[in-house]
């Protein structure tokens, strides 16, 4: 008879912590989100407001933001530093392939990033700080969603995963 409860509670515990793994999907996305905008807006006022070289803005926002962008603005740093890319472009997206490919970031979100990469030192100040201001106004859509989606997911897969385990342990009993 112990042996059963014993075995019913770590069904129970390995299946409610299985809901929370799915559950932390939900809760990354808009933390990281939220990262990827405050490193842009470090950039911005680097590039419009100090008129630091891209190369070095990009070196100092790796070392303001937190993971997963600090590796990802050090890696771009380091290839145009080292003249390892033609354009920025290339740099971004080869950060991104190496940094950035997180189960978590919806294609919308990979595609906002991608597409930030194609416009950054690509202008004057004035035309970037409208680049920056279209980008914010996309990545809060992004977050809102990506909020709506944690609030109405994160519980569901937390409550599925103990309930299913639960319901696996009568089945057995």
């Amino acid at each position: 008879m112990i042996l059963k409860l014993l075995g019913g509670f770590l069904i129970i515990v390995s299946s409610g912590l299985i809901g929370v793994i799915l559950a932390s999907k939900y809760s990354l996305r808009p933390k990281t989100l939220k990262k990827f905008r405050f490193s842009m807006q470090i950039l911005e006022t680097e590039i419009i407001f100090g008129s630091t070289p891209l190369p070095y803005a990009l070196q100092s926002i790796s070392l303001k933001s937190e993971s997963p962008w600090d590796a990802f603005f050090s890696e771009i740093s380091k290839g145009i530093m080292e003249r390892k890319f033609f354009s920025m472009e290339e740099a971004w997206n080869s950060a991104m392939k190496k940094h950035l490919d997180l189960p978590y970031l919806s294609k919308a979100d990979t595609e906002l990033i991608r597409s930030t990469g194609k416009v950054i030192g690509r202008s004057d100040t004035e035309d970037q700080k409208k680049h920056f201001n279209l980008l914010y106004a996309e990545l809060r859509q992004l977050e809102e969603m990506a909020e709506f989606e944690k609030r109405r997911n994160e519980r569901m897969y937390k409550n599925l995963g103990f309930l299913l385990g639960i319901a696996i342990f009568i089945v057995l009993i």
